[in-house]
């Protein structure tokens, strides 16, 4: 046997990724480099050379979480988003900590909606405050987990949206 690399990487983004999901089930808190490295048998200079730093790797975790968010519709995708939210509380918890420009897949859902609110006709800046109430809605619908049911919150808000 030869030193060096290993052929299969012992360690792998995706591996990274899915071990520090499920930390965050224990809450925020959990998620650190140092115990993302002792749940992957790991040094914590290993992580960080694949990942980076925690903010590296809650930005990660948001883009792999919302990859599969879209709609056709502002219903369908304030729904999927919500539902995203519900999944992994404590991952929009971090994002909110996070300095700095958004995740890729959260900037790409943003994007998203504010034009779905434009396609209604809606002025520039009445499809930005409507995007960020709707935006803000989702977030506290989804971490507070009441109603089990948004859908007739969500329809409510939905018909308020005027040109």
């Amino acid at each position: 046997m030869t030193a060096g690399r290993p052929r299969t990487p012992r360690l792998t983004h995706d591996a990274i990724l899915t071990a520090a999901l499920d930390l965050l089930t224990q809450g925020e808190a959990a998620l650190t480099i140092r115990a993302l490295a002792t749940r992957l048998n790991v040094t914590p200079m290993a992580v960080q050379h694949h990942i980076g730093s925690r903010d590296a790797l809650i930005r990660a975790l948001a883009d792999r979480c919302h990859a599969d968010i879209d709609a056709p519709d502002l219903r369908g995708l304030m729904t999927a988003y919500t539902a995203a939210i519900r999944r992994h509380p404590d991952l929009t918890l971090a994002l909110f900590r996070l300095a700095g420009p958004l995740p890729t897949q959260a900037q790409r859902i943003t994007d998203r909606l504010h034009s779905l609110l434009r396609d209604r006709g809606l002025t520039d800046a009445t499809a930005t405050v409507w995007r960020d109430i709707l935006i803000d809605w989702a977030h506290g619908m989804a971490l507070s987990r009441a109603p089990d049911d948004p859908a007739p919150a969500l329809d409510a808000l939905l018909q308020a949206i005027r040109t």
